[in-house]
């Protein structure tokens, strides 16, 4: 009896750990990506609103230049220049620029939160993108250029992670895939 007690609970230990490994327990765990969390969503929000989101290598690159660009800027010693200034006369094209602080997230929950704060706030860039008192009131969007995106308009993307100002942030870059 003590053995078949042993075996059935060994049985259900296996049980609960594949359920949890087959419902994303854990998920997306300490070892986040967030970037590449951030440019998934995105892709997959437009991809179920049957409009096209591509994440490029071109655009990652874009973005690390961006922050390269913005952190070696000497206006950064200011400690009057925000980071958003930095970005908007450190960037070159026609791009809308949505930038976070960047760090290790513990939970889940927070996870999600700094993904759904990264979307809507694509959305809303988008959606106000005419609108430079929309940009102007916004601390963590910036355009840069004269970018021109519709609501229905398929888009590229990329994101980078970099320092700037003595702090970690995660730039997302978006631009109309027409342009």
């Amino acid at each position: 009896m003590k053995l078949f007690k042993k075996l059935a609970a060994a049985v259900l230990v296996a049980a609960l750990a594949l359920t949890m490994v087959g419902c994303g327990a854990g998920g997306m765990g300490s070892a986040i990506d967030l970037k590449n969390e951030v440019l998934n969503a995105i892709e997959d929000d437009y991809y179920t609103d049957n409009k096209t989101a591509t994440h490029t290598t071109a655009m990652d690159a874009a973005a690390a230049k961006l922050i390269e660009n913005a952190a070696a800027d000497e206006a950064a010693k200011d400690e009057n220049v925000t980071v958003k200034d930095l970005l908007r006369n450190n960037g070159t094209g026609n791009y809308i620029a949505i930038f976070m602080p960047y760090g290790q997230l513990s939970t889940e929950l927070m996870q999600q939160a700094y993904i759904a704060e990264m979307k809507g706030t694509l959305e809303n860039a988008i959606r106000y993108v005419a609108n430079d008192e929309y940009y102007a009131d916004r601390d963590m969007l910036v355009k840069i250029g004269s970018p021109v995106i519709g609501k229905d308009d398929p888009i590229e993307i990329g994101a980078a992670t970099g320092k700037i100002k003595d702090k970690n942030y995660l730039v997302l870059l978006v631009q109309n895939a027409k342009a």
